[in-house]
C-alpha cells in the first residue's frame, strides 16, 4: 500500500524533474539566442534589422486577432479535464481558422499602404505564413498534459534549427528573406512533431465541430485577448512610433537596444519562473502566497538589481563588443531601457502572477491597460523632443506603470513586500560592483575582465551579507 507520504515524495520528484527540464531548456535556449542574436545583427545591419523588427511588431498585433485568447482558455480546459477535453480542439481550430482569416485580411490591407517594396513583401509573405503556421501549434497541449520533457526537447530542437538556418543562410542584408524561412520552417516541423507525439500518447480529438459551443469558448477567451493586446501595445508601440517619426536607422538602434536588454531580462525570468507555478497554486492561501511572493522579490532583487547597475556601468563596453561597432549608437538607448530589468519582472510578479493567482482578472487587465496607455502617450509626447531616447523612456515607463498599478491593486497585506532586507543587500552589493567596474575599467577596456570582476565582487558581497536572509526566505517558501 502506498502511503500519503510516499505519494507526496513521488509528486515532488516528478515536478522537480519538470522544473529541471523546463529550466534547462530555457537556459540552453537563452544560450542559443545569445549566440545567434549578435551574429544576426551584424549580418543584417542597423537599417535592415530595424525593418525586420517593424514587421515582427505589426505581426504581433495581428497575432492577437488571429488568436484572441483561445489558446489560453483551451489550455486551462485541457489541463483540468485532460483527454476528456479533446472534443474542444476541433472547435478551437475552427475558431482559430476564422479569426486568422480576419487577421490575414487586415494584414493585406496594412501591407497595401507600405511604401517600401521589401517591407511590403515581408509583411505579405512572412505575416500570412506565420498566421497559417500558428494554426498548427501543439505546444499548449503538451503543456496542458504535463508533457514538459517532450515540449522542452522540441523547443530546443526548434531553436537549434532556427539558429542553423540563420548562421548558414543569412550572410548579408540581401538575405533577409531567409530569416522568416528559418523561423517558419523550424516552427512548422516542430509543431507537426508535437501532434505526432500527442497522437502516439492517445490524445486523438474527434473530427466533430459544434458551433453551439463557440460562445462558451469565446466569452472567457476574449478577456485573455484584451490583456494580451494591452501587453502587446506597451511592448511593441515603440517600434512603430520610432519608424514613423524617426526613420529606419533609428528604429534599428532602438530595436537592437530593446532586444539586447530583453535577453538580459530573461536571466531574471529564469530565477523567477521556478517560484511562479507554486505561487499560482497558493492563490487561495494568503500566508503561503505572501511567503512565496517575498522569496520572489528577493530573486528579482538578487538578479535584477546587479543586471541594471551593471548594464548602466558597462554598456559603453559591452554593447559595441556584442552587437558590433555599427551599433555604438545603441549604447545610450540600452542605458535608458535598463530600468526594465527591474520594472518588467516586478510587473510580471505583481500583475501576471499575484493578481492572476488570486483570480482578480479585471485588476490584471486594468494594470495592463494602464501600461499600454502610458507607453503610447509617452511615446507620442517624447519622440519629437528627445528622439530615440524619448521612446526608450516611454517603453520603460510603460513597464513601471504596469507594476505600480498592480501594486495598488494587490491585497493590502502584500504591499509590504518591498520591506525586504535583501533588497538593501543587493543594492549595496551592486554599488560595490559598480565601484569595482569603474576601477578596473580605468586600467583596461577588456570586456570580459571588467564584467567578470564586477560579477565576482557582487556575488561575494551579496552572498556574504545576504545568505542568512535568503536561507530564511527560501526555506519558508518550501
Amino acid at each position: 500500500m502506498v502511503t500519503p507520504t510516499a505519494k507526496r515524495s513521488s509528486a515532488l520528484v516528478r515536478y522537480g524533474g519538470f522544473f529541471l527540464s523546463v529550466g534547462t531548456a530555457r537556459v540552453l535556449g537563452l544560450v542559443i539566442t545569445s549566440v545567434t542574436f549578435p551574429i544576426l545583427l551584424r549580418r543584417l545591419g542597423v537599417e535592415t534589422y530595424g525593418l525586420w523588427s517593424y514587421v515582427v511588431a505589426l505581426c504581433a498585433f495581428l497575432d492577437v486577432v488571429a488568436n484572441p485568447g483561445l489558446t489560453t482558455h483551451v489550455t486551462q480546459q485541457v489541463a483540468a479535464r485532460r483527454h476528456a477535453a479533446a472534443d474542444l480542439v476541433p472547435d478551437f481550430l475552427a475558431l482559430r481558422g476564422l479569426s486568422s482569416l480576419v487577421a490575414i485580411a487586415a494584414l493585406l490591407v496594412i501591407a497595401g499602404f507600405e511604401v517600401r517594396p521589401d517591407v511590403r513583401w515581408l509583411l505579405r509573405w512572412y505575416g500570412v505564413a506565420a498566421l497559417c503556421v500558428g494554426l498548427t501549434g501543439s505546444d499548449f497541449l503538451l503543456t496542458s498534459l504535463e508533457m514538459f520533457h517532450v515540449r522542452s526537447l522540441l523547443t530546443l530542437i526548434q531553436q537549434a534549427l532556427y539558429a542553423a538556418g540563420v548562421l548558414i543562410l543569412v550572410r548579408a542584408p540581401r538575405d533577409i528573406f531567409w530569416l522568416p524561412a528559418s523561423i517558419l520552417g523550424s516552427a512548422l516541423a516542430i509543431n507537426l512533431a508535437g501532434w505526432f507525439v500527442l497522437w502516439g500518447n492517445g490524445f486523438r480529438p474527434p473530427l466533430v465541430i459544434s458551433p453551439s459551443r463557440w460562445r462558451g469558448i469565446l466569452m472567457p477567451s476574449l478577456h485573455y485577448a484584451a490583456t494580451t493586446m494591452m501587453a502587446t501595445i506597451y511592448h511593441r508601440t515603440g517600434n512603430i512610433v520610432t519608424r514613423w517619426f524617426l526613420g529606419d536607422h533609428a528604429l534599428g538602434l532602438y530595436a537592437a537596444a530593446v532586444r539586447f536588454v530583453d535577453l538580459l531580462r530573461n536571466f531574471v525570468g529564469i530565477a523567477l519562473s521556478v517560484l511562479m507555478p507554486r505561487m499560482a497554486l497558493s492563490g487561495k492561501n494568503s500566508a503561503g502566497l505572501k511567503r512565496l511572493a517575498r522569496a520572489a522579490v528577493s530573486a528579482v532583487a538578487g538578479v535584477g538589481i546587479p543586471l541594471t547597475f551593471g548594464t548602466l556601468a558597462t554598456a559603453h563596453l559591452v554593447v559595441p563588443w556584442v552587437l558590433g561597432a555599427s551599433y555604438t549608437g545603441a549604447v545610450a538607448p540600452v542605458r535608458w531601457i535598463a530600468p526594465i530589468l527591474l520594472a518588467a519582472p516586478i510587473a510580471s510578479l505583481l500583475s501576471g502572477t499575484v493578481l492572476y493567482a488570486l483570480g482578480w482578472y479585471r485588476s490584471y487587465l486594468t494594470s495592463a491597460t494602464i501600461g499600454a496607455v502610458a507607453a503610447v502617450l509617452f511615446s507620442l509626447i517624447l519622440v519629437r523632443p528627445f528622439g530615440v531616447t524619448g521612446v526608450c523612456i516611454a517603453f520603460a515607463l510603460g513597464e513601471v506603470a504596469v507594476g505600480a498599478t498592480a501594486y495598488l491593486l494587490i491585497p493590502p497585506d502584500l504591499r509590504d513586500l518591498w520591506k525586504n532586507p535583501f533588497i538593501a543587500v543587493a543594492g549595496f552589493s551592486a554599488l560595490l560592483m559598480v565601484v569595482a567596474v569603474r576601477l578596473v575599467n580605468s586600467y583596461t577596456s577588456r570586456v570580459l575582465l571588467v564584467v567578470a570582476t564586477g560579477a565576482a565582487v557582487y556575488s561575494i558581497a551579496a552572498i556574504g551579507l545576504g545568505r542568512k536572509y535568503l536561507m530564511q526566505q527560501f526555506g519558508d517558501a518550501k
